[in-house]
């Protein structure tokens, strides 16, 4: 025996898929702690570089990548926004990883940049000043990139 179900009764249960997968797209992101954390040590980096000493800017640059490296391992997938989904990485795919690393590559020659333009000013703590700008960036702009990355997602699946 068939079972048949309504137009109407179609048309709520594809609703309901529709508004599970916008869910599930909304969870892919990157933690707040990881955008924090990374705006924090860009600040830290530029502060141990106005400091003048080669042992100091190397160590924290050292730790710096070390530590950023351990953790963009599990966020740079998008799939652990939080410990509620860990979203499946066919949906996420393998582009985040590359929007997010050349992102972070451009980020870096910008702050160099703009020391350079600061330190050629004659402004004291060149590396800070364009740290805290880069810092700003990463704040306002990685969630930013994200949401754009979600809705290109949301996007492609309708």
């Amino acid at each position: 025996m068939k079972e048949y179900i309504s137009e109407a009764d179609a048309r709520l249960a594809l609703r309901s898929i529709d508004d599970q997968r916008q869910q599930v797209i909304a969870e892919i992101d990157l933690p707040r702690w990881y955008w924090l954390g990374l705006a924090g040590g860009w600040v830290l980096l530029g502060i141990a570089s106005d400091s003048g000493n080669p042992w100091l800017t190397s160590g924290a640059t050292l730790l710096f990548g070390a530590v950023h490296a351990a953790a963009a391992q599990h966020v740079f997938s998008g799939r652990h926004k939080s410990g509620k989904l860990s979203v499946h990485a066919g949906i996420v795919g393998r582009r985040l990883p590359r929007v997010l690393f050349a992102w972070l590559i451009g980020l870096t020659l910008v702050t160099i940049g703009i020391a350079f333009a600061v330190n050629a000013d004659g402004a004291e703590h060149a590396s800070t000043i364009a740290a805290v700008f880069a810092a700003t960036v990463i704040l306002c702009g990685g969630p930013t990139l994200m949401a754009n990355f979600r809705n290109r997602i949301a996007r492609d699946a309708a």
